[in-house]
């Protein structure tokens, strides 16, 4: 059984007892409900309990110690009282998995939109330039050639640290996560250091968590300080904010984009039904890249992960073939065609800019009339709801308001937010049943109609109140096909 004294582990505010210093552990845990003896405790304050009040259960349960904010005098538990516990709790697992987190090349990839899409497609470049890749991301976590469902972008630092030494035990030599905001504000990837950090772009999101663009942005930027003393940074130089980010930093960086001193730019792009054909300018040097995507947003994609690519030193010979290899992104622009002539397509885009870009990217292959169904997360933002209904009154021929993840808040709270957003309200559609709005839609489409259902994308569940409930919008999509 693995085994690290406490001293190894935790650095506090204040000096440990003797007795403290003679520890050992068994193992990290920061959810009481799960401990076992010998481990130790970490108390975190979350969003709706605050681990200190478990504190008399994780000394039953029998924890050896605990990492806390707050010591509670009345408790015989050894309490470690430290400043930020969710930071000594990153570095006590990175402590914990030193060795094999050592032993992985480490690439990270954050900003608004496209994290999934880059992360899967560079994934894909480094499997192609023989190197075994691992993922952490929104829809899914490669541990070495197994995929399993993701539960959340990125998992608490204990659950994500042990997963990427278990990726490095099942072979992987290179990782590539996603790194929200909300982890670099929650100390999530503390102690990680990273080999090459991209920034795609910012846009507005998350205000239900940071108070404003600029707090956004400085969780973003804080990524690029935890790169390696040699890790290079790759930033989208058309995106103001990846401007204040490339004028900000100093070490090694690659700039993308379409500007004429982009190290990796994009020199023209052709898009159809099957794909974007690109031409690429490395420093001056050009090539040819076929990608399978669609759309106009995944130009930026592609040109984002072909610049890793090239910051990684594989092959221009390597990127020509694994892109064109790459098939489409799990609920990126997923496309259904329909018996009717329409085609439907399945998108995560739950932000003005995404499902802008969605739209913008569906128009690209409408002939006839362009359809979208969307609606908007409870809990979250408020203030980007009416936006997102500008939109789609500015992209779309025909709008369909519905439900997403409500969550706890009432639904008609979140379809009023939206619909204050329409200039035309009696033009839209409101159909809350999610299920009944996408029938809707198929049922009605003709030949040449483009139908963008948008949110929810590779998610196939609904959060109702507090309970997850299945819901696959593709099997939904098939079924009100076949029955159209």
């Amino acid at each position: 059984m693995k085994t690290k004294p406490i001293s190894e582990l935790v650095t506090p505010a204040e000096p440990l007892s003797a007795a403290v210093q003679k520890m050992t552990v068994t193992g990290l845990q920061y959810d009481s409900r799960k401990i076992k003896p010998g481990d130790l405790f970490f108390a975190i304050e979350g969003f709706e309990s605050d681990g200190h009040r478990y504190l008399p259960q994780a000394g039953e349960k029998g924890a050896v110690a605990a990492v806390v904010q707050h010591v509670n005098p009345a408790l015989d538990l050894p309490q470690i009282k430290v400043a930020d516990s969710r930071e000594a709790m990153a570095l006590a697992a990175y402590a914990w998995h030193r060795e094999a987190l050592e032993k992985l090349q480490l690439i990270a990839v954050t900003g608004t939109n496209g994290k999934t899409s880059v992360s899967f497609l560079i994934r894909g470049l480094l499997e192609a330039h023989g190197v075994s890749c691992g993922l952490s991301g929104t829809i899914a976590y490669w541990i070495g050639q197994k995929r399993i469902d993701a539960w959340n972008t990125t998992p608490e630092a204990i659950d994500l640290y042990a997963m990427l030494a278990g990726m490095q035990r099942q072979g992987n030599r290179a990782v590539v996560l996603e790194v929200s905001s909300h982890a670099m504000a929650l100390k999530r990837v503390a102690g990680l250091k990273f080999d090459l950090a991209l920034f795609t772009n910012l846009s507005r999101d998350h205000l239900d968590f940071h108070p404003d663009m600029e707090d956004y942005f400085h969780h973003k930027q804080a990524l690029f300080q935890q790169l390696k003393p040699d890790g290079r940074a790759v930033i989208n130089r058309d995106d103001r904010w990846g401007e204040k980010l490339w004028n900000g930093f100093s070490k090694e960086k690659w700039g993308f984009g379409r500007r004429e001193d982009a190290d990796v730019r994009l020199v023209r792009a052709e898009l159809s039904a099957r794909g974007i054909d690109m031409r690429i300018a490395v420093r001056g040097d050009e090539f040819d890249v076929h990608s399978m995507l669609v759309g106009g947003f995944n130009v930026e994609n592609v040109n984002a992960a072909l610049a890793a690519g090239v910051a990684l030193g594989i092959p221009v010979g390597t990127l020509q073939r694994a892109m064109a290899r790459q098939k489409a992104i799990p609920g990126r622009l997923e496309s259904y065609p329909l018996k009717s002539g329409a085609t439907a397509l399945i998108d995560y885009a739950h932000t003005p800019d995404a499902l802008e870009k969605a739209l913008q990217a569906a128009r690209e292959i409408t002939r006839n009339r362009l359809w979208v169904v969307f609606g908007c997360g409870g809990d979250r933002d408020r203030g980007k709801r009416p936006l997102m209904a500008r939109v789609a009154e500015r992209q779309a021929d025909l709008t369909v308001v519905t439900d997403d993840n409500p969550r706890t808040e009432d639904p008609r709270r979140i379809i009023t937010d939206i619909m204050a957003g329409f200039e035309q309200k009696e033009k839209i559609e409101v159909i809350r049943d999610r299920k009944e709005a996408i029938t809707h839609v198929v049922k009605n489409a003709v030949s040449g109609d483009v139908l963008l259902v948008a949110g929810k994308g590779h998610e196939n569940y609904q959060i109702i109140g507090k309970e997850k409930v299945p819901f696959d919008e593709v099997a939904i999509i098939k079924e009100a096909d076949l029955h159209a």
